[in-house]
């Protein structure tokens, strides 16, 4: 699995010319893959600017919120030490203390109290930037979401052999169709494209693929269009209220997506999971799953206290309480993930180890009918598919029976889904280049209707 603690392998500079804040910056600082460094040049500046300041400094405590966690307070620094510095009006030294303070990696991140100039005290009582360090995350992490979970229901399509007729929608051409719809579509479409295991079961969880997943990406797009831009606003601009209603009004409808994309990657996992051959392979991973895995009552509670934050107009705890919301529904995704997996690829694997699947005898033998009727994936759920494989290889640690196996497979999908992996950024250029090395990925317009 990924590492707890990771080291950080990038450094994240703040200050300089044309400089900006990303998300997938925000995230890395956040989770402790990256460092920050301040540009020479805007120090200099915040030091010959202090120099010539006549009013006395103030000790001032900078509260992080409790209810926050390690990950959305280092996100809550990171956006107000870039807040500091684009304001042009603080010393170097809250800015300096702060990226110290990131770049050691403590888990003690108060600041304690500080002095600061008057001019200081005006940017951190308006500032947003602990709502803006949380926009961060839900940014990045909700548009690696989006990604991950086409790629996931494709497969989970082929494991429970579902029809795919729904995936047969294309741009009208006059303004009458959904073109994020039209997009998941059209990329799940690549994915199995060639694939012989579709198309047999009608499933709602695979029709409403297209608007469910579809919606989503509408709304990551949403929240990414204000989120750079708030990032990167200096602390003089931030109104407290205008800024929670604004964060609120783009996040809101991402909360809601979320939920429905929970509720419908959990059908196709327990989809998933009965599509299983083996009785005794599905036995072993539903108790995992009913173990581990998110309930609806879960997402449900979930989306309540979203709701009440909104309405008690709480806009850090909102923001919190829909960060919770998403990773509860990226456990779901892996989840449905793993059920996949074993679905497609379980008999094969526990037959080796000597147990009795779908007609093999004790020594893990399989009859000819099953050895002749190979499974044919699709294109790009086929290369997927492969990497998990060689994920699951390289993990080290045979397998002694079905159990252990089992485990084995739980712990390294969870491994290879998780954001912070190393090779988690590989793993979405492969699925991006899988989409657009695609030529039957651009499907041609119908012709307008007069």
């Amino acid at each position: 699995m990924a590492d707890k603690n990771p080291k950080p392998s990038s450094v994240i500079t703040l200050g300089g010319k044309g400089s900006s804040l990303s998300a997938a910056s925000v995230f890395a600082v956040a989770n402790g893959l990256a460092q920050v460094r301040i540009d020479s040049s805007i120090l200099d500046k915040l030091n010959s600017s202090s120099s010539n300041r006549k009013s006395p400094p103030v000790k001032c405590h900078i509260p992080i919120p409790k209810m926050l966690t390690l990950e959305e307070s280092r996100a809550f620094l990171l956006a107000l030490l870039n807040k500091l510095l684009l304001s042009g009006s603080a010393s170097p030294v809250l800015p300096v203390l702060i990226s110290e303070i990131l770049n050691t990696g403590s888990k003690a991140l108060d600041l304690g109290e500080v002095e600061v100039s008057a001019e200081e005290v005006g940017v951190l009582e308006k500032t947003c930037a602990s709502l803006h360090g949380i926009c961060g995350i839900l940014d990045y992490e909700s548009s690696a979401l989006s990604t991950i979970a086409d790629v996931v229901a494709a497969i989970s399509c082929e494991a429970s052999r579902a029809d795919v007729g729904a995936l047969n929608l294309m741009d009208s051409g006059d303004g009458f169709s959904v073109k994020d719809e039209v997009g998941v579509a059209s990329d799940l479409k690549v994915l199995l494209n060639g694939s012989k295991l579709v198309g047999k079961v009608e499933v709602d969880a695979v029709s409403e693929i297209p608007k469910i997943h579809g919606s989503l990406r509408e709304v990551v797009r949403m929240v990414h269009l204000r989120t750079r831009v708030e990032l990167n606003s200096g602390g003089k601009v931030d109104k407290a209220g205008g800024a929670g209603k604004a964060v609120a009004t783009v996040v809101s409808p991402l909360a809601a997506s979320l939920r429905y994309l929970g509720e419908s990657s959990l059908s196709r996992a327990k989809m998933n999971l009965n599509s299983i051959g083996s009785d005794n392979l599905r036995s072993s991973l539903v108790g995992l799953f009913e173990g581990k895995c998110p309930s609806i009552d879960g997402l449900k509670n979930a989306y309540r206290l979203i709701s009440e934050a909104v309405f008690e107009e709480d806009y850090v705890k909102f923001l919190h309480e829909v960060n919770g919301l998403l990773r509860m529904v990226w456990e779901i995704v892996i989840w449905e993930a793993i059920a996949a997996f074993v679905s497609l690829e379980g008999s094969e694997s526990i037959g080796k180890l000597g147990v009795e699947v779908n007609g093999g005898d004790q020594k893990g033998n399989v009859g000819k009918k099953s050895e002749k009727k190979k499974k044919v994936l699709g294109k790009g759920t086929s290369v997927i598919v492969q990497l998990v494989k060689e994920r699951l290889q390289s993990g080290g640690g045979d397998a002694v029976d079905a159990s252990s196996l089992l485990g084995k497979w739980v712990e390294g999908v969870h491994s290879f889904l998780d954001l912070k992996d190393p090779e988690f950024d590989s793993l979405l250029m492969k699925v991006k280049e899988i989409l657009e090395s695609n030529e039957s990925r651009r499907l041609p317009k119908l012709p307008k209707v007069t």
